[in-house]
Formats: structure tokens, sequence, C-alpha cells
């Protein structure tokens, strides 16, 4: 008779993946649309366990999480989530779920978790029968001991997803899987061995030759065996082959003492399925970056095509700021952002007319009013992409001034972002600088006497004086 899971999320075509994915494993799969109609399905059972998402329409399931446990205390629940939502993942487990499962979905990730329920559906089978011979303080003393292990076991799965998630660089995630990997089996010697594709062998990290792949490896299996020139302290020969999309990309070799236990087994395995689909993101997720990125970098470079008198101003403006970034000590994650956001900080005016773009005259008052709205355009352009939610705030403030005198907001001193004052120092010298058809540029010198007049007023004091020790010398 096959076990039965039910799946139970709003979108029809998760259900329909997730269904057609436990079939495929032999599971019956029957599907809910939301938490009410998942309660009607429950005396429809038994379940293996219940596949839920969070969010939902009538029933969220937090609460179907609860009427599940007041129906059978012991049926597992397996929350369906994506990093983004990894948190709220964490809050049901403390519910009473079970496990997560991320998306995208991976068979080889939800056979470790149905694996693992398997096991500790048998392991609550065999306590219920031994609860007969036993007495109860026993039984009792051994349910707390497992909830221990399994609060323990949740929280070393946590820390692993949570080190896994916030890594950004594949040197940096090949490095934690080693590091992890030492932690969880100690007197164990680590090493991951990135896949040559072109010699079809395993690149030795240490400059030794080349390993060959051994038989299965190629096709995911672990391969245990004794090391026969060992003295006997790394007996144990056990490499973990590393997975991405189906195809090996390395291979993880322990030597050990002992051969590992199957939770140890485990949770290297859940380790190296979490860094295997950290670097599947990592790689959609720039791909798809760049891709907005020169996108709106062309736009940028279309905008300085409509007036030959501002050409290659957003490219001076980027060099400028990230000069002064550089001599403020930022972070490289601020100087990430502080290049974009210099890179697109007149986006907004696409939405500015030509008439009054390219008015060669002096602008009138109400033609300032609207010059004046393209921060505010270029931040609604950015908002939309969530991945440049910093660079947004940047663009929206780049022409406040620091006595409250700028716009949009009006924002005053250190109130406006730190990015934002740079932006604004150096999109200044070069407007500064630069020919207009209604005057000629200022000298460098002259332009350094106005920013050093306009410190404290128009621009930050702090950064006025790096840019006049380091930008007036170059």
């Amino acid at each position: 008779m096959q076990d039965k899971i039910l799946v139970v999320d709003d979108d029809p075509g998760i259900r329909s993946t997730l269904a057609e994915l436990l079939e495929g494993l032999g599971y019956e799969a029957p599907t809910a649309s939301d938490g009410l109609e998942a309660v009607g399905l429950l005396d429809s059972g038994p379940y293996l366990c219940v596949l839920t998402d969070i969010m939902m329409p009538n029933m969220t399931g937090l609460e179907l999480i609860k009427k599940i446990k007041a129906h059978d205390v012991s049926m597992p629940v397996i929350v369906i989530t994506g990093y983004a939502s990894l948190e709220i993942a964490i809050d049901a487990m403390k519910s009473g779920a079970s496990d997560f499962l991320s998306k995208p979905f991976k068979i080889k990730q939800i056979e470790l978790i149905l694996n693992k329920v398997k096991r500790e559906k048998q392991i609550l089978e065999e306590n219920k029968r031994f609860a007969d011979e036993l007495q109860l303080h026993r039984l009792i003393d051994n349910l707390v001991g497992q909830i221990e292990d399994k609060s323990q076991e949740i929280t070393s799965l946590q820390a692993i997803s949570e080190r896994i998630t916030n890594l950004k660089g594949i040197r940096d995630l090949v490095a934690a899987v080693e590091d992890v990997t030492s932690e969880l089996l100690d007197d164990s010697e680590v090493c991951f061995y990135p896949l040559n594709r072109k010699t079809e062998k395993l690149i030795n990290p240490n400059g030794g030759k080349e390993l060959d792949l051994e038989d299965g490896m190629i096709n995911g299996n672990v391969i245990s065996r004794i090391n026969p020139d060992s003295s006997g302290i790394h007996a144990y020969d056990i490499t973990f082959p590393f997975m991405i999309e189906g195809q090996l990309f390395g291979a993880l070799k322990v030597l050990s003492h002992r051969i590992f236990e199957d939770s140890e087994n485990d949770k290297i395995a859940y380790l190296l399925q979490r860094t295997a689909e950290r670097m599947e993101n990592i790689a959609l997720y720039e791909g798809l970056y760049e891709n907005i990125l020169s996108t709106l970098k062309s736009m940028a470079m279309i905008l300085d095509a409509r007036d030959p008198h501002t050409s290659q101003h957003s490219t001076r403006v980027t060099s400028l700021s990230t000069t002064l970034g550089k001599h403020l000590d930022l972070t490289e994650d601020d100087m990430d952002i502080l290049y974009i956001a210099a890179s697109l900080h007149d986006i907004g005016k696409v939405g500015i007319p030509d008439s009054i773009l390219l008015k060669t005259g002096k602008l009138t008052n109400e033609e300032f009013d609207v010059i004046k709205k393209h921060p505010d355009l270029g931040a609604d352009i950015i908002k939309p992409i969530t991945p440049m939610l910093n660079e947004t705030y940047i663009i929206r403030h780049h022409h406040e001034r620091y006595d409250g005198k700028g716009y949009p907001a009006g924002l005053i001193g250190e109130e406006i972002p730190l990015l934002s004052r740079i932006i604004a120092l150096a999109d200044a010298f070069d407007a500064m600088t630069s020919d207009r058809p209604y005057r000629k540029g200022l000298s460098f010198d002259k332009a350094f006497q106005e920013i050093l007049r306009c410190k404290g007023t128009q621009f930050d004091p702090d950064i006025t004086d790096v840019f006049l020790e380091h930008i007036s010398e170059m």
C-alpha cells in the first residue's frame, strides 16, 4: 500500500509540480488549495506527512499546523518555503512543523526529507510498542530525550542553513562546506576537490596531481573505502559527490578514524544540498541582476545622448564618486551600491520633456520645478527592482543639501544617506566644470574654491575635506 502525502498550496502550479514529483517517488499525493480544504481531507488519511505553504487565503499554513496537531499530534508537517521566507519557516517549526522544503524543488532534497520522516515515524511506532511494556516514567524520559535530540538537530540544521544562505561568493561557500563538515566530524580531515571538466578528474587544491573519479561518483553515489596507506589515524576515506542540477561539480573528501552515523551522513547531505541550491540561486540572481543593470545603463547612455552638453556626465560622476568612496574607506558592499547609484543617478531625467531638459536659456521657476522631479522619477524607475532598494534610496536623495535646502525631501545633515552626499558633491563638481550652451565651465581651481565656499551648507564638511585633500591633487 502506497504512503499518502497531502500537498497544500494555493498555487496550482506548485501543487501540480509537487504532486508529480511525489508520485514519481511512489507516493499518493492528494492536494488541497488552502488550509480549509486540507482540514476536510485529514480524515481521508492516514498520511505519511503534510506539505503546506504558509501564506494562503482562508486559512494560513500556521493555522493549518495547529489544526493538524489537534487532529494528530504525531503527524509530521513539512513547510514549503523559499530563501526569502526562511524566518517564517523557522517560526512554523516552533509551532510544530517538522522541517521545511525549499523552492525550487529538488528530487534529492525531497527524498532526504521524506526518508527522515519515515525513520522518525518508525521510531515513533517502536516507541508506541514499547510504551505497553515500559513504565510511564521511562516512557516520559525517552520522549524528553527524543525531543531534546530533535530540537538539537533542528537547531543544527537551521545554523547550517543560515550560515550557507548568508554567503554570496562561490569560494566562500566552498570554504564554509569544509569548515562546517570539520565541525560536524571531529578529528577528521576535510578537503573539497573541484571537478576539472576537461580532464574529468578532481583538482587537488593543494597542488598535487588530479584524482581519478571513482565508479558511481558521477551519478552522485557516496564512496566509502578503507585507506590501505593509513596508519590507523585516518583509516576511512569517504567521498561525498557535490551535485548541481544533476551534474557533478566536485567532491568533498573526508578522512576519518571511524565510520559515520546515519545522522552525520544526513547532515553532510543536507549541507551539500543547501550549498548547491545557494550556488544555483547566486548564478540565477547574478544573471538576472546583470541583465537588469545592463538595461538601466543603456537607458542612462540614451539619456546622455539626448543632450550632447552632458555627454559622459554619468561616467564622470561615477568615477569621481567611487574615488571619493575609496578615500572614505567605504565597505565593499557600499562601494558596489555607490557605483550603481552614481551610474544611474540622473536616470529620472528620461521623464523630463526635451523642451525643458535641452533648453539653452535660463529655466523659469515652473520649468525648474519639473527638473526637480527627476530624483523621484529615477527612484520610482528603480524601486520595483527588489535587489536595488538601497540604490533607490540613494538616487532619490542625491540632490539634498547639507543645510536642508535641497530636494526632494529637504533632509538635513546626516539625515541624508552618506552615499547620496558623496554623489551630490561629485555631481555638482562635474556640473560646474562642464561647458553649457549658456556658460563656459569653471576651471578646476575655481570649482575647488566654490566647493570650499559651500562646505557645511550645500556639502557635507567631512566629505568636502576628503575631496579637497585628495581630488584636488589628482
